[in-house]
């Protein structure tokens, strides 16, 4: 078993974890969160996720996507680390390119520093979300 796996999940243990997360358990918007499409409403007036400095890109069949990223897109530079349990990218801090993020249901506008990758050793186990109960391997 994993040194970071804990047997109780969810917010409302976090606090028995570390006592400085005990405001966890309190609050209304927590993670993680188990979605029910059923329960789900579109909003139409809900604005597209708009990201700064980052381009989309189709490229030809016959170039593998990273290679073709590489060599289109803007670069930012940053530090990869594998956690045993996610994959974490970090931004540089002398970084001049920002990446920002806004848009979609944001209200600000937001500086991207640093994502997780989320993964497990199982394929029903790794994302801290679920759909319907449903875990999935990564997210």
């Amino acid at each position: 078993m994993c040194k970071w796996f804990v047997p109780r999940k969810g917010p409302a243990f976090w606090g028995l974890i570390n006592p400085e997360w005990s405001l966890c358990n309190k609050g209304r918007r927590q993670s993680p969160v188990n979605l029910e499409p059923s329960r789900l409403l579109y909003d139409p007036n809900l604005r597209l996720l708009h990201i700064d400095n980052a381009a989309v890109i189709s490229y030809p069949p016959y170039l593998p996507s990273l290679l073709h990223h590489s060599l289109c897109a803007p670069q930012i530079h940053g530090s990869i680390a594998n956690t045993g349990h996610s994959v974490v990218f970090t931004v540089d801090n002398t970084t001049t390119r920002h990446v920002n993020i806004t848009g979609g249901p944001l209200s600000y506008r937001y500086q991207f520093h640093e994502i997780h990758i989320h993964f497990g050793l199982m394929n029903d186990a790794g994302s801290e979300h679920t759909v319907n109960g449903y875990a999935f391997p990564a997210e």
